[in-house]
């Protein structure tokens, strides 16, 4: 990813990339965090029995920045989607009926794509709330960091998801996300509390 270009495009009058894709990229820097401190425990000394832990850890940190950068360029093709169903033609009652589909299914997939953004990030989430466990704890703060960066990412994204849900007629669908969504947040606010514990007493706090 070209991050010039990318805050380039996101500070311009363009409706795409947005929130969703800034999501994303911020779990990309959680999990440069997260690699961060994986690479300043690995061969350190104390931490020898962790090493290999730590080595799946990292590459799986790699993997996870490597799918938030693709979900971030489906987070753009599926607003777009919106924009393409919202143009089609609409003088006939046929023609809108197909439009009404068409904008149906763009609708779900502009929900599909911020929760695949957010399930990224919660797992972006536990490997650095895991660091925090079997890292380097000089480094304890920037796996606290990455943490918090994709708990906010997590919530900017399921904006997304909330606001394409009022688009979207069908109703139990719609009482299955509200209840995905209550439950999600309640596990990531649940995840970071005890994360945030488990960091106040890595620094003396508690």
């Amino acid at each position: 990813m070209d991050l010039n270009k990318f805050m380039e495009d996101l500070s311009s009058s363009k409706p795409a990339p947005g929130g969703g894709s800034a999501s994303a990229v911020v779990g990309i820097i959680g999990s440069s965090l997260g690699l961060m401190v994986s690479r300043l425990t690995v061969g350190k000394k104390g931490y020898e029995s962790n090493e290999a832990e730590l080595l799946s850890i990292a590459d799986a940190l790699e993997k996870l920045a490597s799918e938030l950068e693709k979900a971030s360029e489906e987070d753009i093709s599926a607003f777009n989607g919106i924009m393409s169903a919202r143009k089609m033609p609409k003088s006939t009652d046929e023609e809108k009926n197909s439009r009404r589909v068409a904008m149906d299914s763009a609708m779900k997939e502009a929900v599909r794509s911020p929760w695949k953004i957010a399930s990224l990030l919660r797992r972006v989430m536990e490997y650095n709330d895991r660091l925090l466990t079997v890292g380097n704890t000089n480094a304890c703060t920037d796996a606290g960091a990455g943490i918090l960066l994709c708990e906010a990412a997590i919530e900017s994204v399921l904006l997304n998801v909330k606001i394409n849900l009022n688009y979207i007629k069908d109703s139990a669908y719609l009482e299955e996300q509200n209840l995905k969504l209550k439950l999600f947040r309640q596990d990531v606010h649940d995840l970071s509390k005890k994360s945030v514990h488990k960091l106040e007493a890595l620094m003396g706090g508690e």
